[in-house]
């Protein structure tokens, strides 16, 4: 039983790493498609 409850809470723990890592790294990637336009003054 004690072993049960453990793979229980490992696997919940787990889980929701996983899911705070996914939220983590998906506004990252949003940014590096952004490219900002160039001022005219910096394209001498």
């Amino acid at each position: 039983m004690y072993k049960k409850t453990v793979k229980m809470l490992l696997t919940g723990a787990a889980s929701l790493l996983v899911f705070v890592a996914s939220i983590g790294v998906s506004p990252n990637s949003m940014w590096i498609l952004y490219e900002p336009d160039i001022p005219k003054s910096l394209k001498k």
